[in-house]
């Protein structure tokens, strides 16, 4: 049985990994070159399919077997109060939907009516979920996919879009917008690059299409990039890439004569220079622009993260140790120029170091440096989320919930409210005793044009000719 679980769990099909490890550091493309850029898109507008195809991924790369297939299982309708979808504790619903809004079973009984007859049950949060909700769920039917991916789903209807205003998130246009300017710098410096694509790593159909349209081109070498800052395995190495990789080889299988493109890995954008600017730029427009005589300040290089035994295995924890030591002299440079006289600059997680997911406390969480701030006395602690180019329900959310909690003005889940502009960083600010506790936002627009060059950087490195600076 120990073989079988050792063989089950080990990577299939492209090993990501040991390519990335035994590519050259300055290896370059030769003759026809594609590029496909990976990106965690979501979408701008609540799907469903969305949040299968996450749950899918989270069970093939970070859930082992055959946990995996208990966590796949449909346990039933899962079913949430939205007009009470943050609630932790057993309650009396309002009201009650699935994950398509309906708020009646198939046989127009609704579902608030069955609870009230004991057929629907609580479902109290996840014991290692900082921060989850609970929900309800009608065992005597099948809910149509996993109960993980439906509970998925209603946090984010209910509590995430159904709350933005407009029901509107804006990562998708941001990203799109982000990488289509990134490939306009490269095709100017780069006439010959034969094709270059976006792909959405939750979305196979569309993922299918781009690498098809760009291989349709005559590849001799394709360029393999992510949008996100950070290179990991988990995203990455062997959650993106792998499936990517398979669909070039069917593409190569229907097309007689036809070989695999030499492939190459580009490097990660938080090592392209303009990175690097596009945080200084950041921290310059968060500071006011002249600090109190002798004041003190906190700058987190604020880090999406990971889970602690993760941290000890995936490539993202020497990625974003480089990063966060590139970074941490030129912000305390910033604060410095605009005369803070104490400056400390650390990085942190924004997840899995609290609460549930670090019961022992060996994480450095985002929430714990704002706390420590002030109990430095620091007039100012900013928190800059480092590895998001756009907000997304984490940033929005989750994230902002974790790292505010316990103070006396931060309400979970807080919304956006009414008329936020998304072209400007979304700050949020709280207190703490004679310390203010922002979060600076995602850059969003105002980080673009950087962005975009950190991109191209990254990917140029790769090229033949690299005319990108």
């Amino acid at each position: 049985m120990a073989g079988l679980v050792w063989w089950q769990n080990q990577p299939k099909g492209f090993d990501a990994v040991a390519a990335w490890r035994a590519q050259p550091p300055n290896a370059r493309a030769t003759g026809r070159t594609g590029v496909l850029v990976v990106a965690l898109i979501q979408p701008t507008r609540y799907s469903p399919v969305f949040y299968e195809n996450f749950v899918e991924k989270l069970s093939r790369v970070a859930i082992p077997w055959p946990i995996n297939l208990i966590a796949l299982r449909d346990t039933g309708v899962a079913l949430l109060d939205p007009t009470q979808p943050a609630r932790t504790e057993p309650f009396t619903p309002r009201l009650l939907a699935d994950i398509w809004g309906r708020t009646a079973d198939i046989d127009g009984v609704p579902w608030v009516d069955k609870w009230r007859e004991g057929k629907v049950d609580w479902v109290p949060p996840s014991d290692g979920t900082a921060a989850d909700i609970g929900s309800f769920v009608y065992r005597f039917r099948a809910g149509g996919t996993s109960g993980t991916a439906q509970r998925a789903m209603l946090k984010a209807r209910y509590l995430y879009y159904g709350r933005l205003p407009g029901g509107i998130l804006p990562q998708q246009a941001e990203t799109e917008a982000m990488v289509a300017q990134a490939f306009a710098e490269l095709r100017a410096a780069h006439p010959a690059l034969a094709g270059a694509a976006l792909v959405d790593a939750f979305d196979k159909a569309a993922k299918r299409r781009a690498v098809n349209a760009v291989l349709d081109q005559g590849i001799d070498t394709l360029v393999l990039a992510s949008a996100l800052p950070i290179k990991s395995s988990f995203e990455e190495l062997r959650g993106s890439y792998p499936p990517l990789v398979a669909m070039i080889d069917d593409w190569v299988a229907a097309k007689p004569g036809r070989q695999r493109p030499r492939l190459l890995i580009a490097a990660q954008m938080a090592d392209s220079p303009a990175f690097l600017t596009l945080w200084q730029e950041q921290l310059a427009n968060a500071l006011p622009a002249a600090a109190p005589p002798g004041a003190g300040v906190t700058v987190i290089m604020s880090l999406h993260g990971l889970p602690e035994a993760t941290l000890k295995r995936d490539l993202w924890t020497r990625n974003a140790a480089r990063l966060t030591a590139a970074l941490q002299p030129r912000l305390a440079a910033v604060a410095r120029a605009r005369g803070w006289s104490r400056v400390t600059v650390v990085s942190a997680q924004e997840a899995f170091a609290d609460g549930r997911e670090d019961p022992h406390d060996r994480l450095l969480s985002t929430g714990e440096v704002f706390r420590q701030a002030a109990a430095r006395g620091d007039r100012l602690a900013v928190a800059l989320p480092i590895e998001f180019m756009a907000e997304n329900t984490d940033t929005l959310f989750l994230h902002s919930t974790l790292m505010f909690a316990g103070l006396p003005d931060a309400i979970p889940y807080a919304a956006p409210p009414p008329g936020t502009d998304w072209n400007r960083p979304y700050v949020r600010r709280h207190r703490l005793g004679g310390t203010e506790l922002v979060y600076a936002g995602a850059p969003g627009p105002t980080g673009r044009a950087l962005a975009a060059r950190a991109l191209a950087q990254a990917i140029a490195a790769r090229l033949p000719i690299s005319k990108v600076s």
